[in-house]
Parts: C-alpha cells; sequence; structure tokens
C-alpha cells in the first residue's frame, strides 16, 4: 500500500478508538414545532420509544462505510459480531486487506493493527482518560442498533413534536443510582436530543454532549430501516465536532439477528504491543 493509504487507514483506526471513547420524496412538508407538552405526554412517548427498541441476543453481519476526517476521505467495509451486553468484534478491511481486528468487552477493548503488526490492550476508563470522555460499553451497543443509553434516568426530558416526529430534550440526564460501579459513574451526565418517528417510534437521530465538554458533540443519525425480526437501521452515520470534524457513515448488511457465533481474536507471536 502507498503511503497516503496507509495513512488514511492510520486516521480510520484513530476514529474508530474515538468512537469507543453510533424516504425518497420530492414534496415539501411543512413542519411546525410546538411548545412542550406536559409530563404524562413525556412519559407516554418515551414508553413508546424504549418499546420499539430493537432487541437482541446475538447480532452478525457485513458493512461498508465511508470515514471522513476534515477533506480526507476512506472507504473501508467489514464484518461485525454482538453478543447483547457482552462482546462487540469488529473486522476492519480496507482494499480487501484486513487491517484491523477489534473487540470491546464491558471493562476492556483490544485491537490488532495488521498494518504495523502490533496489539494493543487496555480499559475503557483508559481510553476514557486520554480522550476526556464517558463512553462505555452499554452507550456503544445502544448507538450501533439506534437504541435509547440505557441505565440513565428518564424523567429529566421535556418534549416537542412536529407533523412526523417527537423531540426529546435532556440538559442533565445521569446514571440510575443502581447502575453506578464506582466514583466516577456519579459524574457522568449527558445533555441529549433525541428525534423519534411517530409512526414506528424507531430514533431517528440522537445528539450527545457533556457539560464538562460542551465544545465536543456527537450526532447519530439512523434511516433505511430493515425488518430483522424487529426494525433495525441499515445505514448509520456517526459524526464527531470537536479539534476535528469526523464523520463515519456505515450500510450494514446480510444482518442475521439471535445466531449464536464466536469471536476469533489471537495475537500472532510476532505482533508488538503498543500504548
Amino acid at each position: 500500500m502507498n503511503k497516503l493509504i496507509i495513512n488514511k487507514i492510520h486516521l480510520l483506526l484513530l476514529a474508530l478508538v474515538l468512537f469507543i471513547a453510533a424516504c425518497k420524496s420530492t414534496k415539501q412538508v411543512a413542519v411546525v414545532i410546538t411548545p412542550p407538552v406536559k409530563i404524562s405526554q413525556v412519559d407516554s412517548v418515551f414508553a413508546l420509544m424504549k418499546n420499539a427498541e430493537y432487541k437482541y441476543e446475538w447480532l452478525t453481519g457485513k458493512f461498508s462505510g465511508i470515514y471522513k476526517v476534515d477533506e480526507s476521505e476512506q472507504n473501508f467495509s467489514g464484518q461485525f459480531r454482538i453478543r447483547k451486553d457482552s462482546l462487540i468484534w469488529c473486522s476492519l478491511t480496507v482494499m480487501n486487506f484486513e487491517v484491523a481486528r477489534i473487540t470491546v468487552t464491558p471493562d476492556s477493548i483490544k485491537l490488532l493493527n495488521r498494518i504495523d503488526k502490533t496489539y494493543f490492550v487496555s480499559n475503557v476508563g483508559f481510553i476514557n482518560d486520554k480522550l476526556n470522555t464517558d463512553v462505555d460499553f452499554d452507550m456503544l451497543q445502544a448507538l450501533l442498533v439506534g437504541n435509547d443509553i440505557p441505565y440513565y434516568e428518564t424523567d429529566k426530558f421535556d418534549l416537542q413534536s412536529n407533523n412526523t416526529e417527537y423531540v426529546l430534550n435532556t440538559v442533565g440526564r445521569r446514571k440510575l443510582k443502581k447502575y453506578i460501579k464506582n466514583d466516577e459513574d456519579l459524574t457522568k451526565v449527558l445533555i441529549q436530543r433525541i428525534v423519534t418517528d411517530k409512526v414506528n417510534n424507531r430514533i431517528l437521530s440522537q445528539n450527545l454532549k457533556q457539560p464538562k465538554n460542551l465544545n465536543k458533540k456527537m450526532t447519530a443519525t439512523y434511516s433505511d430501516f430493515q425488518d430483522v425480526s424487529g426494525l433495525m437501521p441499515a445505514s448509520v452515520e456517526f459524526e464527531f465536532v470537536g479539534v476535528k470534524n469526523i464523520k463515519l457513515t456505515f450500510k450494514f448488511t446480510k444482518i442475521i439477528k439471535d445466531k449464536p457465533t464466536v469471536f476469533p481474536f489471537t495475537v500472532p507471536a510476532k505482533y508488538t504491543k503498543t500504548n
């Protein structure tokens, strides 16, 4: 591979780590935003959204994608495998060559860099410290399939609506006490905006910010919902705004639900560990 492609691949690997640190018509429809509605209505909309979430125990499939950072762009493809609440596995390919293999658990992240023949092993807390974020495994697996982030307060939202969508807003959503594992969890607060479809109650987009990092935000956008024993978005886009503007777009294909699988991850003897 030439140097330019290798540099782009390195940037793509960095974007994946940052992530761990998410109808065709010409007719114009007038959109009218209404004032916030009563708490009882907020609860009802939130309950409909939670009930419509994509539910699974195992999930496997393939994807193609585009990674953009500022003016640079790189196409990629790969495979993913998920066991709910346990492990996320991903193989990343560029130009028919596997450039990386990644596993994420609630406590750890492992990465094989096939280009440099190195590997990386760390805990999620280390990544968050380096990137100054509060991302955890539960948040990651929810964002990948377009679900709400679990184990956070549900009573801090206000609600607006237009012709086709509900908009849920919160400026201080905290992790529920019974799911707090350490002192760091006590400080986790999300500023969040969720847009849901009024017909199927699935999340169309969600915007996340943290009070300590107001200059950084992430937006996840979901479309092309497919019926895979439940509605799952086949197109997912993550946009990160901060020091650099990073965009990751995924197109999921051959999605298989609830078929047990394996998660191969072996470090070759000649690979060296890196930080």
